[in-house]
């Protein structure tokens, strides 16, 4: 006979909070540094020899990292909150089936 299956809430919870102190910052990290002087900033000009060359061939490419790096952000705190409601949904499950 299988074991009966059970989920922990509070593990669920901290995976949700993991994505929002973990990867949420990385990204803004990683966004923050193609924004950047030197790097691809596109309002102030200021392109490296990738972004140049990238903007050269496809004058777009650049601004689909900016915009790639934004939803990826949004994505991870989009997950984050799910999770969060997730862990406490199976939380009020596990509390109704023991009473």
């Amino acid at each position: 006979m299988t074991p009966p299956k059970s989920a922990d809430p509070e593990r669920i919870a901290a995976h949700g909070k993991d994505i929002a102190s973990i990867v949420v910052p990385r990204l803004t990290t990683a966004g923050n540094t193609l924004n950047g002087d030197g790097v691809g900033n596109m309002e102030g000009g200021d392109f490296s020899i990738t972004c140049t060359n990238a903007s050269v061939a496809y004058p777009i490419a650049v601004q689909f990292a900016f915009e790639d790096i934004k939803l990826l952000m949004n994505t991870a705190q989009s997950y984050a909150k799910t999770i969060d409601a997730t862990a406490k949904t199976y939380a009020k499950v596990e509390q109704a089936n023991t009473v």
